[in-house]
């Protein structure tokens, strides 16, 4: 056998793909269909707040400066505030301040540890998908897009391209367990297939895929899964590639939502 190839992965919690955009728009869709009416900018007898302005708010609060405990909790102040006590109203914004605040905090801390790999080909999961459809999910709350992959890369590959479960999933047709069965085999041979011998290969997913389940029983059951189902070093160490993570991102609301 030969030497074993080294692949260089980013897991993330808020993982980089064409299903972000789609929740980043359903919740832009939340907030514009919310009634704030009764938001009355401070001084100012008649213009008012939207939804969609008081998360830009909170946004501008987390990240004007790197994001801290202190600024999340005026996030989130600022949130409860402009929510008057109504707990739907409350619930609407945080849900789309937490989602966005993840989005954004994975998608420019993936990119910036990307650059510093410079990777030649980049792995993606998801399917190809028009990058200006994410950059308006972005521009949308108020934030500049991220770039999809550093200048380095001279190839971007969608791992689940090919893969019929994702497009079911993508169109209602399955959960996203159903459609996990036989995903990272397929992921591990597309891998396979697409890596050569020169230059430096990236993975960017979800922490879920390659991360071993904090909990024993969930580890237990990692171990007992059928051999389709599973994380993606499973399969790859199988094909003589080795996973290197060289960073983790977590989710922003369990890093400074603490209390």
């Amino acid at each position: 056998m030969g030497a074993r190839r080294v692949l260089y992965v980013i897991a993330e919690s808020c993982p980089f793909e064409i299903l972000l955009a789609r929740k980043m728009k359903a919740s832009v869709n939340s907030l514009l269909q919310l009634n704030l009416k009764r938001f009355r900018v401070p001084q100012k007898a008649v213009a008012r707040y939207s939804a969609l302005d008081i998360v830009k708010q909170a946004l501008e609060l987390l990240y004007e400066f790197s994001p801290s405990q202190k600024s999340y909790r005026e996030a989130m102040r600022t949130i409860l505030v402009y929510s008057e006590g109504d707990s739907e109203t409350f619930a609407v914004l945080s849900d789309s301040f937490r989602l966005i605040a993840n989005a954004v905090y994975n998608a420019f801390s993936g990119q910036r540890h990307a650059e510093s790999v410079a990777p030649d080909i980049l792995f993606l999961q998801g399917i190809q998908f028009n990058p200006m459809e994410l950059q308006r999910s972005f521009r949308f709350v108020g934030v500049k897009p991220p770039d999809v992959g550093p200048p380095t890369v001279k190839k971007t590959v969608f791992l689940d391209d090919g893969f019929e479960p994702y497009k079911l999933l993508l169109e209602g047709k399955l959960t996203l367990k159903q459609a996990e069965k036989g995903r990272k085999e397929h992921w591990a041979e597309l891998i396979e297939s697409t890596l050569s011998n020169d230059g430096t290969a990236l993975v960017r997913v979800g922490a879920e895929h390659v991360d071993q389940p904090r909990t024993p029983i969930k580890r237990l059951l990692s171990r007992i899964l059928p051999n389709d189902v599973g994380l993606l070093p499973k399969f790859l160490k199988r094909k003589g590639i080795s996973l290197k993570a060289i960073h983790r991102v977590p989710d922003v609301n369990k890093v400074f939502g603490k209390k």
